[in-house]
């Protein structure tokens, strides 16, 4: 009872702490935008390239409160995690990130304790801990790729826009302010905030660089070195933009196939992989008695621990050999 009532207690301080972090004060953003526009009227320039690109997120607060900030700014991660966050759409800071990444390894761990203390709860407890505090990082990741998926499937719309805009006599900011005026999110927020960006003073080419590097997509980078080629060496940037856009469709083409043919593959590995888990339920209704070694004995539950991670590294393996990069 006592692991009980410790375990509810520091969930509802975690809540508390999250809440306070989810809605305490955020740095207005007024500040920076007067700055910038100070700077313009003194005729005041960044000191290097990747500075003026990187400014607009160097001067934000992404951890949520002064503790946090200096404690995330000895870890030194806190600019990659705002980052990840970014491409990945999630309207968090870093340490409100932290925070649940925490709140769910403690809840993870206590959980086992609550039934009682023993080495092999103890063991299920810290892998359950690590679960806990890694399961964020990958929901993170998956946004990040779903979001990426989302914004390389609307490119080639975008393309066509720009493209069709340039033969009517348009520039390519004002081409790109016109997709983004009609493309839906999360391309057409990024194109909106690209050029705010260049509207507060960041160069064209800047603007761009850093909306490649917010976005991190291999399509987009290669529409942008498409477009850097072209202000350097010169040619019909309609027709190179129509070529790109060729060329992702036909990528789109071949990632298509691919999924056809590798399809009945992922429906073996899913078969495979379930089957163990589909036998031990069967076997544990038929037989409660013989299947009551892996929950009542120690090396029973072992065993059980054991097969479960090795049934995750097999579904991980299958998953990386299955990844084709095109």
């Amino acid at each position: 009872m006592d692991l009980l009532l410790l375990a509810i207690s520091l969930f509802v301080l975690g809540t508390v702490m999250l809440f306070v972090l989810a809605f305490g004060k955020r740095e207005s953003h007024t500040r920076f935008v007067e700055a910038r526009l100070k700077a313009f009227r003194e005729d005041e320039k960044p000191s290097d390239d990747k500075e003026e690109v990187d400014g607009l997120r160097h001067k934000q607060d992404y951890s949520g409160i002064p503790a946090f900030s200096s404690l995330l700014a000895r870890v030194g991660s806190s600019e990659a995690i705002a980052l990840q966050l970014e491409r990945a759409g999630v309207p968090l800071r870093v340490g409100e990130y932290y925070m649940i990444r925490l709140i769910a390894a403690v809840a993870l761990f206590l959980a086992p304790l609550v039934f009682g203390f023993s080495l092999f709860n103890l063991f299920i407890a810290l892998v359950l801990g690590v679960v806990g505090y890694m399961a964020p990082s990958q929901w993170l990741k998956n946004k990040r790729n779903k979001r990426t998926e989302r914004i390389n499937a609307q490119l080639v719309d975008m393309l066509g826009m720009v493209s069709n805009s340039i033969k009517s006599g348009y520039g390519l900011m004002q081409s790109l302010e016109f997709a983004g005026s009609q493309l839906p999110d999360p391309l057409g927020l990024e194109l909106r905030r690209m050029l705010r960006e260049a509207t507060l003073g960041m160069t064209s080419e800047n603007a761009l660089h850093a909306m490649g590097q917010r976005i991190n997509s291999k399509d987009l980078d290669l529409v942008l070195i498409a477009i850097n080629i072209q202000r350097a060496v010169g040619g019909n940037l309609a027709e190179i933009l129509d070529k790109v856009a060729y060329t992702m469709r036909e990528r789109e083409r071949i990632r298509s196939d691919i999924a056809t043919l590798t399809s009945q593959q992922k429906l073996t590995g899913i078969v495979v992989g379930g089957l163990p888990f589909f036998m031990f339920a069967i076997f544990t209704v038929m037989n409660p008695e013989y299947m009551s070694v892996f929950f009542e004995e120690n090396i029973g539950r072992l065993i059980l621990v054991v097969a479960i991670g090795l049934e995750v590294l097999g579904y991980l393996a299958m998953k990386r050999i299955m990844a084709i990069e095109i």
